[in-house]
């Protein structure tokens, strides 16, 4: 089977756009830095085999972007507030952080469009293993 990069282009950013649709962006830029830091907050939350089970599902450009700088052997991380949640993905990314993380509120519909997103990709047992990992504060804010 022959390996074609077009076609996993093409998958990582129809993902991408949904993102950016989701986030009511056209700035690309600013969808990739948002998926990015949520992808990998989800991530570190994860145990280590429930984050290779997620990321099975993940285009394969997206799937290196979700393990970029991963350290198995720190997770998952604890985290049971909604507040520690939002500071966790915001230092995920600097640049997001002073760009497109200025306000809590800005992370959490982040964190809620990232999530709408992945519901539309992402095998709904899966999805529903990663909510289950979430503190109950970080799940009611998907509620909103």
């Amino acid at each position: 089977m022959a390996f074609n990069f077009e076609d996993n282009k093409k998958d990582a950013v129809v993902l991408l756009n949904a993102v950016a649709q989701e986030l009511n962006t056209d700035d690309m830029n600013q969808a990739g830095r948002v998926f990015r830091a949520v992808l990998q907050s989800i991530r570190d939350r994860l145990p280590v085999n429930e984050a290779v089970h997620f990321a099975a599902q993940l285009p394969i450009i997206w799937k290196g972007i979700y393990f970029d700088q991963y350290e198995p052997d720190k997770v998952p991380i604890t985290i049971r507030d909604a507040q520690a949640w939002l500071d966790y993905i915001r230092s995920k990314n600097a640049f997001a952080a002073n760009n497109d993380f200025q306000q809590d509120e800005e992370i959490a519909h982040a964190f809620r469009a990232v999530f709408n997103t992945l519901q539309k990709y992402i095998s709904e047992g899966q999805l529903q293993q990663v909510k289950q990992a979430l503190h109950q504060d970080i799940q009611e804010m998907l509620e909103v």
